[in-house]
């Protein structure tokens, strides 16, 4: 099971595989949410909802997907926010995507604390990336994610 973070699908989609050109990769996630292999918190939903645009309309397509937190998820994103304080208001998803990992046992995808080249950011320790290491939750990028999924293309 997965857990995509907002940055899995606003690089995914805007920057590295457009929706337009790529199509089969994001029929691959649609299929992965639908079926639960790739769960939709609903903090995540919320900051891919919040401007009104392609991404929004292909997620809302979605809602019925959508997570509530449980109250151990509540939980649990409290105590990470209490380690690891919010960074800005882009990433109020990401303690709840990370409990849900902890408490579920999966691996969370993010484009978080990495270059476009793949080299970790200066600030990865306090990204998605840093901060999964640090509670030992496995965390990968989008291509990893689709081999996970067993997606060919």
């Amino acid at each position: 099971m997965l857990g995509f973070d907002t940055s899995a699908y606003i690089n995914g989609q805007r920057d590295h595989l457009p929706l337009v050109t790529f199509p089969s990769v994001w029929s691959v996630i649609e299929e992965a949410i639908d079926d639960h292999r790739i769960i939709l918190p609903r903090e995540v939903y919320r900051e891919l909802t919040a401007k009104d645009d392609d991404l929004a309309a292909w997620i809302e397509e979605r809602s019925a997907a959508v997570i509530l937190p449980s109250q151990d998820v509540q939980r649990e994103a409290g105590r990470l926010m209490a380690e690891f304080p919010q960074r800005g208001v882009r990433n109020v998803a990401d303690p709840f995507v990370i409990a849900e990992a902890l408490l579920r046992g999966f691996t969370v995808t993010t484009y978080e604390g990495r270059s476009f080249s793949g080299v970790p950011t200066v600030r990865w320790g306090r990204s998605m990336p840093g901060i999964c290491q640090h509670f030992d939750v496995k965390c990968c990028t989008l291509p990893v994610a689709l081999e996970m999924l067993g997606a060919e293309f």
